[in-house]
């Protein structure tokens, strides 16, 4: 008799969420299933698969490729395991700002979730679309211990970014586009969490007072404001900011 299947109550990017209760929570009987599908890789408990998943998130699929997958989630978990793809962009639906600051240098539109597929697959996809990255970081190291190699890479003038607020990040323009993925990384990089889960569960850290906007709510009505009021802040340099 086969194994029941999964009914993941969160997308893919889990995997790449350092928080256990999440996990539990979110995840539920599928870590049982995950745990058993490792246990050749030293996998034996909930804390040792959360740690083994975000230090090698591109590995994961091979443990999980032969799972069933079930419920609201289902389609985005099979899409991921059988055809070794997840969406680009990012998942935090960030409130949105009419103005902000322009630097039109900044170009990152790939989610830390696209670390799940190998980066030698998708060389091409990270230099067009990240390669404000690249520029600090030779490959995106999507197999071994890749937060704490971006940690080290990436400058302190990008990172420091975060102290205006992940809202005011998400909101920056470049080349005509928010930045929402962007303040996705930044996010991960300081807390090791994906944003959008933890408004979900609950425990969303705001990097500055204006992210005090979020509205973070449990369950099915975890959500954020629009944040659609005007209000005025500074552009850098005429529209744009060098050197980032």
């Amino acid at each position: 008799m086969g194994m029941p299947p999964c009914r993941p109550a969160v997308d893919p990017s889990i995997l790449i969420h350092r928080d256990p209760r999440a996990w539990e929570e979110l995840l539920g009987s599928c870590v049982d299933l995950f745990i058993e599908k490792m246990r050749g890789v030293g996998v034996g408990d909930l804390r040792s698969l959360v740690d083994y998943s975000f230090e090698g998130p591109s590995a994961m699929w091979l443990f999980l490729r032969r799972l069933e997958f079930a419920g609201d989630h289902a389609a985005g978990w099979n899409t991921y395991v059988r055809e070794r793809w997840v969406p680009m962009g990012a998942r935090m639906r960030w409130p949105y700002m009419q103005e902000t600051a322009r630097m039109d240098d900044l170009r990152v539109r790939i989610s830390p979730a696209f670390m799940l597929l190998p980066y030698d697959q998708h060389k091409e996809t990270w230099r067009v679309n990240a390669s404000t990255l690249l520029r600090y970081i030779r490959i995106i190291p999507t197999f071994y211990q890749p937060h704490y190699y971006l940690s080290l890479a990436l400058p302190r003038r990008l990172r420091d970014l975060a102290r205006n607020g992940y809202v005011w990040v998400a909101n920056v323009r470049s080349q005509g586009r928010r930045s929402s993925a962007l303040a996705e990384w930044l996010y991960w990089l300081d807390h090791g969490r994906m944003p959008h889960i933890d408004v979900e569960m609950g425990r969303f850290t705001p990097g500055s007072p204006l992210d005090k906007v979020i509205n973070i709510r449990r369950g099915r009505d975890a959500e954020v404001y629009r944040f659609s009021a005007r209000r005025k802040f500074v552009h850098f340099g005429g529209g744009q900011r060098r050197g980032i």
